[in-house]
């Protein structure tokens, strides 16, 4: 490994090391009691190095956010790519499928970016993002075809926004009463993604 090489990946764990501080603090302190300060004490290095990576706070849990983010659609596309000879009502399923279990196995970041209050909920990073890891889109193309196909009705313009506002809300219900953890789990998740399924087809 080259010398910027090795830079960037030290730059990357150092990253990491920061939101993983943050999001146990958030959940063990709140989100009120985080500060720059705490995060340096958990990770042993200075104030300063943590404002040589972040401007404030409210920035780190933006960068949770999209850590996850980028892991649902990573999860996602990985799914879909797997089945992508199946009919797309499957296909949705499989999707839906793959939000939900990413989300609540990454449920302690998770629970750092509801309980901070930020707006930015697993939201997409679009000035950097490509055009094809774009979640929203991934989602309303599916539904497109689904039209075209007479699987599903005709759609209000603004359903993959609703649609991704009801999985993460129930994601964050079960991380939150810890249903996850329950043996039912997979049947509950099962139910849950056929009822948002069916409520979309003619």
């Amino acid at each position: 490994m080259g010398t910027r090489a090795r830079r960037e990946k030290e730059k990357e764990n150092m990253r990491l090391a920061i939101l993983e501080a943050a999001t146990k603090i958030i959940i063990e302190e709140g989100y009120d009691n985080l500060t720059m300060r705490k995060i340096a004490e958990a990770i042993e290095y200075t104030p300063t190095t943590i404002y040589s990576y972040y401007k404030d706070k409210a920035q780190i849990v933006d960068d949770i956010s999209r850590v996850v983010y980028k892991k649902i659609v990573l999860s996602v596309k990985t799914a879909l790519e797997e089945h992508k000879e199946v009919s797309v009502d499957q296909q949705l399923e499989i999707g839906f499928k793959a939000f939900i279990y990413t989300l609540t196995a990454n449920a302690e970041m998770s629970k750092a970016v509801i309980r901070s209050g930020s707006r930015a909920i697993f939201g997409p990073d679009e000035e950097h993002e490509p055009p094809e890891d774009n979640g929203i889109m991934i989602l309303h193309n599916l539904l497109l075809k689904g039209q075209q196909e007479f699987f599903f009705r005709k759609l209000d313009e603004n359903i993959s926004w609703m649609l991704v506002t009801a999985l993460i809300g129930f994601s964050i219900n079960v991380i939150e009463n810890q249903l996850h953890f329950d043996e039912n789990w997979h049947e509950l998740v099962h139910i849950y993604v056929e009822m948002l399924i069916k409520g979309l087809q003619k």
